[in-house]
């Protein structure tokens, strides 16, 4: 999809939005009721970002800090309003995007962005190397966790996209926002599929152990 030099954003600490994947969201701070009416009324689309590099301020333009914090394009594809004014949004990571600087502070944050593309997509046979290593893990991961993770291992047999399964897995099972930083920012898929492979072993190793 064609990206604006400009997008409006929300900042949510705690908050990484994967592309391929789809995140439920209560739209209800002034400023992003704004943020939303306006992305309604044209493209539909809005960066999600974690937040800017600790000691920028956000309305600090031209932020040379700024420049090093990656975030995600979202996609509205449902929004859904609320009597008392706060909505309900169904968002679709998109893209991958640099934060080259903060424009605007008020109304809402507009931030001036690049596309950041993925690198190093594995051949045929690599890739399915990959997959399985990914889907062995999370097979053996649901064991150990039971029943309530079964769905979840099914869906990630039936996703037939290595960037999307990779990120799936990581939106599932991963509790750290440093870790699904670490996915979000990593360029290469395949340096991007062993971090999701490491914290899936990591998982593993850490529930065995606990069970001794």
């Amino acid at each position: 999809m064609t990206i604006p030099e400009e997008l409006p954003a929300m900042i949510l600490p705690g908050t990484v939005l994967l592309p391929k994947t789809i995140m439920p969201l209560r739209i209800f701070e002034e400023k992003y009721r704004a943020m939303l009416a306006d992305s309604l009324g044209g493209d539909r689309i809005f960066a999600v970002a974690s937040g800017l590099p600790a000691g920028e301020p956000l309305a600090k333009p031209a932020s040379k800090a700024a420049a090093s914090q990656i975030a995600t394009v979202g996609l509205i594809r449902m929004s859904s309003q609320n009597p008392d004014g706060t909505s309900q949004l169904m968002l679709e990571g998109t893209e991958r995007i640099r934060v080259e600087e903060v424009t605007q502070e008020h109304p809402y944050p507009i931030l001036r962005v690049s596309k950041l593309n993925t690198t190093n997509r594995p051949q045929e046979e690599f890739e399915a190397e990959i997959v399985v290593d990914l889907l062995d893990k999370v097979d053996e991961l649901s064991d150990l966790l039971g029943p309530s993770k079964d769905d979840a291992a099914d869906a990630c047999h039936a996703i037939d996209d290595l960037e999307m399964l990779a990120h799936f897995i990581m939106q599932t099972y991963c509790t750290s926002e440093v870790m699904m930083q670490r996915t979000l920012e990593a360029t290469d898929l395949v340096e991007r599929c062993k971090i999701v492979s490491d914290y899936l072993q990591l998982q593993i190793m850490l529930i065995n152990d606990t069970e001794w």
